[in-house]
Parts: C-alpha cells; structure tokens; sequence
C-alpha cells in the first residue's frame, strides 16, 4: 500500500512536471527557431572573450561544453577574468543556483539547494576537485584561485564518475600543464581598495622535447575593510596575507606521460572570523553583550585569528594503449588550520573560541577509459575504474567559561557539571574555566565504478553507470578536559573509550544513473537523466557534556531534463534544466553551547526541491555592431523540507535552545528563491588593440541560514559591478580597470548563529582596482 508521504511526493513532482515541461518545450521550440533564423543568414563570429568556447572534463574525458550531456556551468581562465570573478565567492554571481558562502574561513557550498553547512568534521555536499584530485575539507578552499585554465560547475548528483559527497554537484578547478612547445609566463599585479594588493606569476620550461616544467606562485595582501569601534576591547586590525606556489614536471612519450605537482598554500589573518553580532540574543544582553550595527565596524574582546597550511603532493600517469586508455591520479594532502574566534561576537566577555583542526589525506583513483580504437567504438564508449580514499581528521577547540579570560558562559548544561566538580577543579577554576575539547575521525572508503554510453541511431543516445561503494568510519578519539593552571589538563569525560554512543559505523551504497540524449537538430542537445547521490555520514565527536552520536548518511536522487543550443555561426548560447529532487537525511550543523556539544549535526528526515536554471550569451545585432554581448543567466529554486520534526533551534527572543521543533514546510537553508545575472559587454577594436567594457548586475531574493526560517535571514539584495579592459596586442599586455559592488549593498559573506545571537561577516562595500597582465 503506497503511503501518504509517498503519494504526496509523487503528487507533487507530477504537478511540477507538468508545470515546467510545456515551459522547456517552448524554450527547446524556440532554440530551434533561433537556429532555422541563424541558417538563413550569415552572421560575424564575436571576437569577445565571454563568447569562448570551454573544453571541459565533466565525463571524464575532454570535450566541448556544449556537447557534454551534463549541466555544467564552465569559465575559461580569460572568461573568469572577463566576468571580474578572482576569487571563488565570486562564482555565484555567475553560475545559477550556486550560493558560495565562506564561514570562519571554510567553504559553504549549496549547488541548485543541495548543500552543507556542516564545515566541521562533515563532508560537503558539492565536492571539489583540483587538477582531478578531489579535496574533501572545505577549510581554506575560500582563498584566491591562483592561476586557472578553467573552471567547471557540474550540477545535480555527480556519484557515478565524481563519487562520494556530490550529492549537490562538484566544483572541478583545472590548472595550467607544462607545455613542450617553448618557454612562455605571464606576470600578474593589482592594486586596489583597502590596500589590496595581488601578485602572480606562471613560468613554463621545456627542458627537453620529453620533459617540461612549469611554476605558479602568488601573493596577496590587504588590509581589513572592517575597523574597530573605539570602544572594542581588541585593536590591533591585522592585515588579510595569503601565498602560495605550485609546481609541476610533466614526462612525455608517444604511449605515456607522468604528471607531478606539488602544491603549498599558506593564509594569515582574520578571514570571515571577523564577524560582528548583529542581532545579540537577550541571554547575551543580560551579560554585557549589546547589537552592533552592520556598517563594517567592529567590537570584540576575545584575539582573532585565522591560519592555514596546506600542502598537496599528487601525480598523473596516463598510458596510450592500442584499445583503451589509462589513467592513475594519487595524492597525499596535509592541512593545518588554526583559528581564534569571539564566539559571541561582542565587546562582552562572554565566551571565545580557538579552534586548531587538521587533517591528513591519502586518495588513489585508477580510471580506464575507451578511445577511438576501442571495440566498437563507433557506437561504444566506456569508462571505469577504482578509487580508495583515507582520511584522519582532527579538531581540538578550546572553550573558555564561567568568567576569567574568555568570559561568562550562560545558563548551558555544564551547570551542574561544573557544581559536581567544585572540589576538584584548580584554584584558578574560581576565576575562569577553560575547556579542552578533541574528537578526531578516521575514515577508509573503496569504490569501483563504471559507465557507458550507447549510440542507438545518429541523433539518440543511452548512458547507464553506477557506482558502488563501501566505507568504514570510526572515532577515534573525543574528550572532554578542564585545563589547570599550569597548562595541563584534567581529563572530565573519555567518550571515545568511556561512553555509550556509536563510535564505528560501516556500510555500503550504489549510486546509479540513467540518461538519455537526443539530438534533434544539429546545433541542439537534449538529455533527460535520472540518478542517485550519496553522501557519507558522521560523528557528534566535539561533545561537552554529550556522548558521541551519529548522523546519518545523506541520499538524493534526482530528474532532470535539459537542452543546449548554439547557433551555427556561434553568436548564440543557451543552456536550460529542469530538475527535480529528493533528499533523505539532510546533515544539518548546528552550534549551540547549551546543546552539550560545540557543534551538533543532526538530520533533517527529507526535503525536496524543484526548479529551473539557465544561461545564455547573445551577440547583439551583429550585423550593425561588433561584439555587443548579452549574458543573461537565473534560477528558480523551490526547496522545502518535507520531514523535520525534531529539529533544533533558538528562541527568537531570549535566544535559548530549543530542540524538538517542527520545520517541515520551512524552505532549506542557504537556498534563494530566485537569483539572476545580467551582463553587457561591448568590445572596441582599435590599432593597439581591442577595448573591453563590461557592466553586470546580479540579483539574490535572499535565503534562511537556519530551517527555523526566521531571525537568522539574508534579505533580498542586488549587487552592481563594471569592468574596462584594453589589450596592447603587440605586447600581450593588458590593463583592466574594475569596480565592484558599485550599488554599495551592504550583505552576508555568511552568518553563524549561536546562543549569543547573529554573528555576521559581512562582504565587502563599494571597492575598485586596477590590475595588469603581462604573457611573454
């Protein structure tokens, strides 16, 4: 017997289907109408970099965006720079659906609502992939792209080919390779706003017609847009630094070549832990704490700090047989990340927060892969392989309470705990407690996957995959300690060895995919897909006073329905999905000290999320003006939670906890309504060179930070920006002047609620530079 729950999801995804596909048929009709117009006239090709054609990876294999059955969105290195895009929070202005927050330095990343904002000790639900390694921790993933050949959006569940914790989609950033052809660079410099100022620099060495090398660095320092309020406890205003280098060999010969890389990465200064409390819960104001104003001034009493280190070792092997290819990706990542935050984020002495966290990474993915002299590979193309990943990850905050140095925690459980235990704790402990936390996740996980692709007639295609997987996670430590005077610490609690809870989980998923592509015209691709996410689940290992809990693995499945149109002459581009989408287990973070545990995941039991996105390029009036472009790009998202019950949450007034609420109906988190973009771009050929000028405008209708849905918002907000840039062509020197967030809209970078209240990062206000590139 189908149940209500069941029926009623079904109900609604017919509904939506029938809303929406009369809509793509009209858009599909009328793709086709543009090219039947396009044939009769000969129109002139843009010489405009937003008009670019992008090879992308998205099936693993390269080929032209427009004809990749996926919905990707991709930026060539030119591209991004074309759109003003220097820094990944800059992407969502770009890609449709995308909402690309930084929280204390970590990456928040929702693709078409599906997403997490579970950045300590969870995965993401849109995985990032540099160079074809996948990154799994989102810290430090906010800094600056270095130099790019491209980027890829790929949305909607990616498990087949990109694995675990795609749920939402992947981020796949690809970096320069060494080149045999000859000795070429390119220097990089900007001076902006707030003393901001960006360097790089990229050198490419064929040493022999076999072996070549190449090396991107750069560095990027500026000073705070935030200043300190007079009467902030906390002055010293340090500047933002960030550094880093990659270097590559790569061997060559006609059946084979090895890729190496080594990447290091180092970031100082306060990142988005910054963060003033804009709205102070009335537990906070009965302590001190007052609201601040969201002008980009500041009142703390507790050091700030962000820190990372980072370094990536990693190889490519690829071997050309006679019947298929293969290839061998291995890497070894460390990350070091050492951060101080005001957790309340006031000039009261509340509470602070120190936050080291590490992580060792190990990953080895073998891939075989057909060609064009593969059995029958005429109607015939294939991929597979196997993909290992361990991972040790670690956190280790320390939290201060009950006054001394890092303030007066409020009315939390460890209460009695902290009564239970008067006779025990040191002499200081009258004064100030400062509590140690640690958990520490270790996790193994193997994969083999597969998927092909059948060519039925000339216009029709079938791709079946899969992907099967097995992982064992286990904690390997959380604890609970009360640091005495001399340093030292007092073991309170050893949940990892002592408690009750969970502390191994193992199991098994498969992911499969279904899709079928159709080409009707020759310039147009449809593709209707259906397929399976999973996402990895967790531990509660950062506990106060609570045992080690486990939240769920997270699974999605979603329908889409797509089409792709470029006119003959190519001064025509547009990309458009429909998409529907089921979510179990949605892994919710939350923090609140007075849940007993520093950060809390929880699951949410189901959602769902209906919409459409789309982008498109035009090349205006082309027989009358000369590359005048039009990008338009949107999405509408429809994301409800179908099942959470027993969620948690804060009072809207007093800012207690709150467990047990009912969200369901509540729209999902971090997930607008609607979000546009709008961009011209008109490109001027003189003698020298040409000159490009590009103003862009991009709409968001606003989003919850919690599923509570109230209080914790990021309101409606438009953000204007413009960009000249000339090319001396005889020198490959180009001058770009920039101005962004021109409409001065003061918004979010992100927001992290607590018991305290609202602590806002706010992106930064009105800002130009001036930058040069330099290729030789």
């Amino acid at each position: 017997m189908t149940s209500k729950k069941a029926r009623t999801g079904y109900n609604s995804k017919t509904k939506f289907i029938k809303k929406t596909l009369p809509a793509a048929m009209v858009l599909i009709s009328c793709q086709s109408t543009l090219q039947a117009q396009e044939v009769a006239q000969e129109e002139r090709q843009s010489r405009n970099r937003m008009m670019e054609e992008v090879v992308v990876t998205a099936t693993k294999r390269a080929e032209n965006a427009q004809d990749v059955p996926v919905s990707v969105s991709a930026f060539s290195g030119d591209m991004l720079a074309a759109m003003g895009v220097d820094n990944p929070t800059d992407l969502q202005a770009v890609t449709p659906g995308l909402t690309y927050n930084s929280a204390t330095g970590f990456s928040i990343i929702y693709l078409r609502g599906v997403g997490s904002d579970a950045f300590l000790m969870a995965d993401p639900s849109v995985a990032t992939y540099i160079d074809g390694i996948y990154y799994p921790f989102a810290s430090g993933l906010a800094q600056s792209f270095g130099k790019v050949e491209r980027i890829e959006v790929l949305k909607g569940p990616q498990g087949t080919l990109f694995g675990r914790n795609t749920t939402g989609g992947a981020i796949s950033i690809t970096t320069e390779q060494p080149s045999f052809d000859e000795v070429y660079g390119s220097i990089d410099a900007s001076y902006g706003s707030f003393n901001a100022r960006q360097t790089a620099a990229l050198i490419n060495v064929p040493v022999t017609d076999w072996f070549a090398t190449s090396l991107a660095l750069f560095y990027n320092e500026s000073d705070q847009y935030y200043t300190f309020d007079p009467e902030s406890k906390q002055q010293n205003m340090d500047v933002e630094r960030a550094a880093g280098g990659r270097f590559k060999m790569k061997f060559a010969s006609e059946h084979f070549d090895l890729l190496l890389a080594a990447v290091k990465v180092k970031q100082s200064g306060y990142n988005t832990a910054l963060a003033a409390n804009t709205r102070a819960s009335e537990q906070a104001k009965l302590q001190g704490a007052e609201s601040q104003p969201r002008d980009h001034t500041i009142s703390v009493d507790a050091p700030l700090n962000f820190d990372i280190d980072s370094e990536v070792l990693s190889g490519e092997f690829n071997a050309y047989l006679d019947h298929f290819d293969i290839k061998l990706l291995a890497s070894h990542q460390t990350l070091e990340n050492y951060g101080q935050s005001d957790f309340d984020g006031t000039n009261a002495s509340i509470i602070a927060f120190q936050a080291p966290l590490f992580a060792d990474v190990k990953t080895a993915e073998l891939q075989f892969i057909s060609n064009q002299d593969s059995w029958n590979a005429d109607w015939l193309e294939w991929i597979g392989g196997l993909y290992y990943i361990n991972s040790t990850a670690g956190l280790l905050p320390r939290f201060g309470a009950a006054g001394g140095e890092q303030g007066n925690i409020g009315p939390i459980p460890i209460g009695s705990l902290l009564g239970d235990l008067t006779q025990q704790l040191p002499a200081p402990a009258l004064n100030g407690i400062a509590l140690n936390l640690e958990g520490i996740l270790d996790t193994d996980s193997w994969a083999a996957f597969f998927q092909t692709t059948f060519t039925l007639t000339d216009w029709a295609e079938l791709t079946l995959g899969g992907r099967y997987q097995y992982e064992e996670r286990y904690v390997v430590a959380s604890s609970t300690s009360v640091e005495n005077a001399d340093g030292s610490s007092t073991l309170l609690f050893d949940w990892a060895n002592d408690g009750q809870g969970v502390r191994e989980v193992d199991g098994d998923n498969f992911s499969p995919k279904i899709a079928v592509n159709l080409r009707p015209a020759e310039d147009l691709l449809v593709f209707l897909s259906w397929q399976k996410g999973f996402k990895s689940g967790t531990f509660n290992t950062v506990n106060i006073t609570d045992d080690i809990d486990y939240a769920e693995e997270e699974q999605v499945t979603s329908y889409e329905l797509g089409a792709k149109y470029t006119s003959p002459s190519g001064n025509f581009v547009i990309n458009s999905a429909v998409f529907y989408t089921e979510i179990d287990n949605i892994q919710v973070q939350f923090s609140s000290i007075q849940s007993g545990g520093a950060v809390t995941f929880d699951n949410a039991g189901a959602g769902r999320i209906q919409g459409i996105d789309f982008d498109s390029k035009i090349v205006l009036i082309p027989t009358i003006v000369d590359d005048f472009i039009l990008s338009v790009s949107g999405a509408y998202l429809d994301a409800i939670y179908t099942d959470y019950t027993d969620g948690l949450g804060f009072d809207e007034d007093s800012g207690a906890y709150q467990d047990g609420q009912d969200f369901t109906g509540n729209r999902m988190v971090r997930t607008p309504e609607y979000t546009a973009t709008m961009a011209l771009t008109k490109t001027f050929l003189f003698d020298d060179g040409p000159l490009e000028i590009t103003a862009d405008a991009y709409y968001n209708s606003g989003y919850a930070y919690l599923p509570q849905n109230t209080v914790f918002m990021e309101e409606e907000y438009y953000l204007v920006n413009a960009r000249a840039s000339f090319l001396i062509e005889d020198w490959d020197l180009r001058i770009t002047a920039s101005g962004k967030n021109l409409s001065d809209t003061v918004y979010a970078y992100s927001q992290f609620p607590n018991d305290d209240g609202r602590l806002e990062a706010l992106a930064p206000p009105r800002n130009y530079s001036l930058a040069v590139q330099w290729n030789f």
